[in-house]
């Protein structure tokens, strides 16, 4: 009688033992399972995010890498994939960089860099400061560009995939070399160059060829042109390489006087970089263009695509003035911050060092100190921003000089920008005046004579004065008012 219930118990006990050992072993046949998808869709997103980005790229979609990252950014999202969120977010900032979006490229940047902050992935760290170093190129910040060039380069050192990080690394080799030309430090230039020689882009040739513009080496240029354009055929060039060929090849054929085909050659550049909405590499098209027509003698097609010219490059100055300001305002507020740190953790030291009596004190000397110091560094850079802004003045007026000289056709825009007030007081107020009305009152505000005049618009001195005489006339001034004076002090 007694046997029977205790028999009941252990088989309840054994029946309860394995029923908890199927539980635990379908937990983990669960948990497999899962990680085995998480794992998956993790090296699915890698894949992808590489493969489409670099298709995309190269057939100049950049709305395309946009649209694609934000689905791989939400993907990543689901499964708790922050590397893939990250790369989504500056392969999109890439890609806005490329169409001249900078205000948006940097958001983009600034969320990976926050993302990134507690992570030490070097290729990611490299590619972001990339990104940023393109940014600062396209607003002209040169020197901030370097800097981050640098930290890039720092990283991508470090990177473990020797493809991967020699594909990094001559990237930002070839951005360093840009930045180091456009900032005159030739020595750095030719010590890049050198570098970049070991898997060149069709930008390193073409900005070689156009040194050789400078020194009139047309056979020299043209060796380098097609140096660019045989990497067409040994490399997978994105179609703005293409693109940046075909208008290398429409700026040689205007220096060799083959206006018609350079036309065909800028015309297919121009219709390439639209599409991809490169409007910085549409800026360069449209004055070449402009230029070929003026070789044809075509006129208002000349003036049609200086229009043009003028108009992105105001609506381009405008939105780089606007990202700049941004920029240098996150800039001041990061030294602002990284002043801030340093003195509390000097204030921490002295704590651990000196009595409190004396530790108050202390930051009182320190703070008046540090104030006064702040002062006189804002008194210098100011006084060395006056001197900057005088020295671009200058520069930007033996520009001026020098265009109108050389009758090149962005005399006048570079003229508008100068001198922005006097262009439209007298287009506002004498709406009659025409292009060349305002190209001999730009002449004479120059304090041309008639005779440089004569020489520098290939007319006669005559026809000089027949000019002025019938400009006097549109301008309703009277016999006995200095034209010269007039227009100067306008």
């Amino acid at each position: 009688m007694f046997m029977k219930p205790c028999l009941f118990k252990k088989i309840n006990y054994s029946i309860i033992k394995k029923a908890n050992l199927e539980k635990v072993l379908l937990f983990i046949l669960l948990f497999l399972v899962f990680e085995f998808r998480a794992q998956s869709s993790v090296t699915e997103i890698d894949s992808m995010q590489t493969t489409v980005f670099i298709r995309l790229v190269k057939e100049g979609d950049f709305n395309g890498v946009i649209v694609q990252e934000r689905k791989f950014i939400e993907a990543s999202k689901k499964i708790d994939y922050k590397k893939g969120e990250i790369r989504g977010c500056i392969n999109i900032a890439n890609a806005l960089n490329a169409m001249k979006r900078n205000q948006e490229s940097l958001k983009f940047l600034e969320i990976a860099a926050v993302k990134l902050k507690k992570d030490d992935d070097d290729e990611l760290l490299a590619y972001l400061h990339y990104v940023y170093g393109k940014n600062y190129y396209s607003l002209e910040l040169y020197e901030r560009s370097i800097k981050s060039f640098n930290i890039a380069l720092e990283f991508a050192e470090k990177i473990k995939n020797r493809k991967e990080r020699e594909k990094r690394i001559y990237s930002i080799y070839d951005w360093k070399r840009s930045s180091f030309e456009f900032l005159g430090m030739m020595d750095s230039v030719y010590s890049t160059e050198h570098k970049c020689m070991r898997s060149p882009m069709p930008m390193l040739y073409i900005t070689i060829a156009e040194r050789h513009y400078k020194d009139h080496n047309i056979d020299s240029a043209e060796y380098y042109v097609n140096k660019a354009n045989n990497l067409l055929f040994t490399k997978q060039i994105p179609l703005e390489g293409k693109a940046n060929i075909l208008r290398a090849f429409g700026r040689l054929n205007i220096e060799k006087r083959n206006y018609g085909k350079a036309l065909d050659y800028l015309l297919s550049s121009l219709k390439i970089t639209q599409k991809a909405k490169l409007r910085s590499r549409d800026l360069e098209s449209y004055k070449l263009i402009a230029e070929a027509y003026k070789g044809l003698n075509k006129l208002d097609m000349e003036n049609e695509y200086l229009s043009k010219y003028s108009n992105l490059n105001d609506s381009l100055q405008r939105e780089t003035k606007a990202v700049v300001n941004t920029v240098i305002e996150k800039m001041l507020t990061e030294q602002e911050e990284n002043e801030k740190r340093t003195h509390r953790n000097l204030y921490y030291i002295i704590l651990t060092i000196v009595f409190i009596s004396c530790i108050v004190i202390y930051l009182i000397y320190n703070r008046y100190k540090t104030r006064q110091k702040l002062r006189d560094t804002l008194i210098n850079q100011k006084v060395l921003e006056s001197e900057e802004l005088k020295r671009k003045l200058d520069n930007t007026y033996e520009e001026l000089m020098h265009l109108a000289i050389h009758s090149d056709p962005s005399f006048m825009n570079r003229f508008k920008e100068l001198y922005p007030e006097f262009y439209d007081n007298l287009t506002s107020k004498y709406q009659n005046l025409t292009l060349n009305d305002m190209k001999l009152c730009a002449f004479i505000k120059l304090n041309f004579s008639n005779k440089e005049i004569a020489e520098y618009d290939h007319i006669s001195l005559r026809t000089v004065e027949s000019k002025k005489y019938r400009l006097r006339k549109k301008l309703n001034l009277s016999g006995d008012i200095d034209f010269n004076k007039w227009v100067i002090e306008h």
